[in-house]
């Protein structure tokens, strides 16, 4: 018996370390696919490829169109998304690594570490219009145990993105230190799982140069391989050390001038006139949380957002007395009048709080009013 239990011991050994090595084998494997997509992905975005290379890309690895809810393929505007998982994961149909839980671990012990890998090309007026690169992998340290890193990397894709989740403060801050590209991250949980994760993120305007964009839209994918998983400032390094030199430049408070107004409005996701009905703040939605201005009529929208209903619905964020004050004029706005309104969803794509800008409230006048108009003229051209 005991000669058995020996055998059979070691029968399960002899399995269990075959098993790792398979794994191990297929996880390098799949690194180097997740290397050579990006390289081509960054590759069209830099050399601004036109829709014929952009097609050789997409044959070559098996891209699909993609039609979401909100955004129905036509003839000269339509997305390609590719979905990379390592090999042994795709054969039995794993979810996400958010929700892999202990069987991740397991998984990763073996030598397979859950992850996923997404390119999106979109295809607007027969070129190029925007190149995304998403990575999803098992990491460490987000809040003291496991949890999932996130890589996020996209030009020319400032609506509907990850900086919506930045604080518009800090969104308006840091653009004043580079006005063609963003950076942050964010820590994030995804439903009812609980898993714990962070996001770091990289998105560039349509005026960022190749430079910026080969410095920032960068992965180090060693993160999939190694044999301890990566923290968060690994997956990105060079933009978490941006971002954090972000924080450390940008200006501590802001003075509403015309041109931060300006910037301002290419932020909002909605600009409207607006005109309370009344001036008095409701109690905060939980404990802790800001007062709110609520009782609002919209008399017209400049900028609307992506969801007209939220219009209807419009209520806004009062963090400090400085919001209940016109920004250009520094009047405290009265109930009846009549106001420009500049605010970000913070909650993009449902109704969720609306915050203010530092330029947030403005008085309704023809130089307010053009330069709103503008902001979102520019925003439907691009």
């Amino acid at each position: 018996m005991r000669r058995a239990a020996a055998v059979i011991a070691l029968s399960v050994g002899i399995l269990v370390a075959g098993v790792s090595v398979y794994l191990r084998i297929e996880q390098y494997r799949f690194r180097r696919q997740a290397e050579r997509l990006l390289s081509d992905v960054r590759e069209l975005e830099l050399k601004k490829a036109s829709a014929t290379e952009v097609c050789l890309i997409v044959r070559k690895w098996g891209f699909e169109k993609w039609q979401g809810p909100d955004k129905p393929c036509t003839e000269d505007d339509f997305i390609y998304r590719f979905r990379l998982m390592p090999k042994p994961a795709r054969a039995h149909n794993f979810p996400d690594p958010f929700i892999w839980g202990l069987m991740a671990r397991a998984f990763e012990c073996l030598g397979l570490r859950p992850t996923v890998v997404e390119a999106w090309l979109q295809i607007q007026g027969k070129a190029l219009r925007s190149v995304s690169f998403y990575v999803y992998t098992l990491g460490r340290g987000c809040d003291g145990s496991g949890c999932t890193l996130m890589g996020y990397a996209a030009t020319n894709q400032w609506d509907n993105s990850f900086s919506d989740h930045d604080r518009p403060d800090f969104k308006l801050k840091h653009s004043l230190l580079h006005p063609s590209y963003l950076v942050g991250t964010y820590p994030t949980t995804r439903g009812s799982y609980g898993f714990s994760g962070v996001v770091v993120w990289a998105e560039f305007s349509p005026e960022a140069n190749a430079a910026d964009v080969s410095r920032l839209m960068q992965f180090d994918l060693s993160c999939l391989t190694r044999l301890r998983s990566c923290q968060e400032r690994d997956l990105m390094p060079t933009v978490w050390a941006q971002s954090v030199e972000d924080i450390r430049e940008s200006p501590k408070s802001l003075t509403c001038t015309p041109e931060l107004s300006k910037r301002a409005a290419q932020f909002a996701d909605v600009i409207a006139v607006v005109r309370p009905k009344t001036v008095k703040l409701r109690s905060p939605r939980y404990p802790g949380g800001p007062l709110q201005l609520t009782d609002l009529e919209t008399v017209s929208a400049i900028k609307k957002p992506k969801h007209p209903r939220q219009l209807g619905r419009l209520y806004v964020d009062v963090d400090s007395p400085e919001m209940m004050i016109t920004a250009d004029t520094r009047s405290v706005i009265r109930a009846g009048e009549q106001y420009l309104f500049l605010t970000q969803l913070l909650d993009y794509g449902a109704i969720g709080p609306v915050a203010l800008y530092p330029c947030g409230i403005l008085t309704v006048n023809d130089v307010n009013l053009a330069m709103a108009r503008e902001a979102a003229a520019a925003e439907q051209i691009e």
